[in-house]
């Protein structure tokens, strides 16, 4: 059985700190305010918010990634990819920026809540339109697998990942097998 990544929960590999979310929030108001285009406005939310080791958090994974981490031996595939499950970082960026100003309660739960992502197969990623909870596993992020990378990616090593992966493989082996 995969075991949690022994962590504080606490930390901010799981969640940013008040203080963290304060001071992103200040940086958020500087870029509403500024004449900045909205392209520019995303990129700096980006640079502020994306590279966090909480960012891009998985909640999710689908049986075909599920496969195919298993035809791997439980490594990591090149044709893996995290999904932002209810709109794109794109979108959740406009939203704040082309909208009213947003409250601090309010732009944190509207950026976290729209930052949760499910693994999938690269050709999920490409093909997929509306994605449903009956459409993936779910996965508490609050277990630390998955972390974002502080450049780009994501931590993922066969002793703790895959080994997660393979527990969801067992415990739901007729399930999946039913999508091969």
């Amino acid at each position: 059985m995969a075991k949690m990544i022994n962590m504080d929960l606490n930390s901010e590999l799981i969640e940013p700190t008040q203080s963290k979310k304060e001071l992103m929030y200040k940086f958020y108001l500087l870029t509403y305010e500024s004449n900045f285009e909205l392209s520019k406005k995303r990129s700096l939310m980006t640079a502020t918010m994306g590279y966090e080791k909480w960012a891009w958090r998985v909640v999710g994974i689908t049986p075909k990634a599920i496969i195919e981490i298993a035809k791997n031996d439980y490594k990591l595939p090149k044709a893996l990819q995290r999904d932002h499950l209810k709109q794109s970082r794109s979108q959740t960026f406009n939203a704040i920026f082309s909208n009213k100003k947003y409250e601090f309660e309010e732009w944190w739960k509207w950026v976290w809540e729209n930052d949760e992502t499910i693994l999938m197969t690269k050709q999920e990623h490409i093909e997929h339109k509306n994605i449903s909870t009956n459409d993936y596993f779910n996965i508490d992020y609050k277990l630390g697998y998955f972390r974002n990378k502080a450049v780009i990616g994501m931590h993922y090593t066969k002793k703790t990942e895959g080994m997660y992966v393979k527990d969801l493989f067992e415990k739901n082996k007729l399930k999946i097998e039913e999508i091969k």
